[in-house]
């Protein structure tokens, strides 16, 4: 009995003194990124691209979006597609009732900012309340500069801007048979198009000696001015309006410099547009014609970002910083933003004008650098066939496509083909008998250049 107490004690004793080997240590599971609040001021082209380069991105963060107007998120590029009654109010929309839940987001219909404080990153509402970010997209487009003369104010007056501005345009178009259009840039000539198409005599009003003065050469622009007054429209260029004249508290003409008094019963006020950046008063961020933002579309101040009509970015052809209010740099710049804002590096290539539009039935596209007329740096090749409207030009600089005018038939895929050139920087010969019959047979001249399949064919939004 002892002996067999003195092996259990011995067993016992060895067990103590034998530890099983700890368990390995798990390892720490990675930290998540910190949830973020992004908030996007605008829910136009530049707003709603970068939500969604956001939500590509960072699927988990808050994101609040601030549209001014009330109603459906709608689309600009759709208003004239209304007046000409194309499409019906509803569709001007650009995204379903879903959007807003698919995308995981909150948008604020009706609800503005009224200020900006970069020290507590926040941002004042209309409603009185504060929205904190961690992150800030300025996206808030433009307005309609009204011109300061004598009856601006009177019943009869539109601005061609938002939805509600197209929805009063209709309504009063229903009793008027003339309609002068001051301003003939791409939101006047677009509102010429579609009254006219409304059976309206129209009356074109432009300061600058031709019309379309920002998209498209004297030479290309007579083709249009014929064509206006051919059917029975009149222009009337290198002239101001002074005053506009009325009855009762409504319109009954435009009086111009030259004394001569046009007759209508709308007038729509085209002369530009301005920033939306009222309330960024107060703050520092720099500015100029636009929010100076860097190759990120970041503004000065860290954590800001803008893009779209209040953004000055660099052209990617001339160098020079310009605001460029178009619909596909719009959209370009707040997916650069929304992707930047999400915390992925990802550079802006730089902004390049580009126009794309049709006046009772000529289509018209304008690309890039088409203004400059120094032939020692520029090689410019240009033909013109008057009978049968069509005006091609096109503008080199060491032997690289830069700039383009397209008018007549074949312009949406011209152009579509073009806008990749310039922007691949990809070397091509043209000669005067390729561009001669017009529309160009870019199948040939990329084969005779040895590019076919290399330059992607893109159709432009109109």
């Amino acid at each position: 009995m002892a002996t067999a107490s003195r092996k259990r004690a011995a067993l016992t004793a060895r067990a103590k003194k034998t530890k099983p080997p700890a368990r390995a240590a798990r390892a720490p599971k990675p930290a998540r990124a910190a949830k973020k609040h992004h908030v996007i001021i605008g829910a136009s082209a530049a707003g709603l691209a970068a939500l969604e380069a956001i939500r590509s991105v960072d699927k988990d963060s808050a994101v609040t979006v601030l549209c001014k107007e009330r109603g459906p998120l709608y689309s600009r590029v759709g208003l004239t597609h209304f007046l000409d009654g194309t499409v019906k109010v509803p569709g001007m929309n650009m995204r379903s009732p879903a959007y807003t839940k698919q995308m995981g987001s909150t948008i604020l219909s009706g609800v503005a900012a009224v200020g900006v404080d970069p020290k507590s990153r926040s941002v004042r509402l209309s409603t009185r309340k504060t929205l904190t970010y961690n992150t800030l997209l300025v996206a808030s487009g433009s307005s309609a500069v009204m011109l300061p003369i004598p009856g601006v104010n009177l019943r009869g007056v539109y601005p061609c801007i938002t939805r509600q501005d197209a929805i009063n345009i209709d309504k009063a178009a229903l009793k008027a048979k003339q309609v002068a259009v001051i301003g003939a840039g791409l939101i006047g000539i677009q509102a010429v198009d579609a009254l006219a198409k409304r059976k309206k005599q129209v009356a074109v009003i432009e300061m600058m000696p031709h019309i379309m003065p920002a998209m498209i050469d004297p030479t290309g622009a007579k083709l249009f001015e014929e064509l206006l007054r051919g059917q029975g429209h009149s222009v009337h260029t290198g002239v101001r309006a002074t005053e506009i004249l009325g009855t009762a508290g409504r319109v009954t003409g435009v009086k111009l410099e030259s004394g001569e008094v046009i007759p209508c019963q709308i007038v729509i006020m085209a002369a530009g547009v301005r920033p939306n950046l009222e309330f960024l008063e107060g703050t520092r961020i720099q500015r100029r014609q636009g929010l100076l933002v860097d190759a990120h579309q970041q503004t000065s101040i860290k954590g800001i970002y803008a893009a779209g009509d209040v953004a000055e970015t660099t052209d990617m052809l001339s160098g020079q910083r310009v605001v460029i209010a178009i619909w596909p740099e719009a959209l370009n710049q707040g997916r650069t933003a929304g992707l930047n804002m999400a915390g992925a590096k990802i550079p802006y290539e730089g902004s390049m004008a580009m126009n794309v539009t049709s006046v009772l039935g000529l289509p018209i596209a304008s690309l890039g650098l088409w203004q400059v007329t120094d032939t020692s740096q520029y090689q410019i090749h240009a033909m013109l066939h008057e009978a049968k409207r069509t005006y091609r030009k096109l503008v080199f600089q060491d032997g690289r496509l830069v700039g383009a005018v397209l008018v007549g038939p074949g312009v949406n895929a011209e152009a579509g083909i073009l806008h990749n050139f310039i922007r691949s920087r990809q070397a091509f010969t043209v000669t005067p008998g390729q561009l001669a019959a017009g529309p160009i047979s870019w199948g040939h001249i990329l084969r005779d250049n040895r590019l076919a399949g290399a330059v992607g064919h893109r159709v432009l939004p109109a």
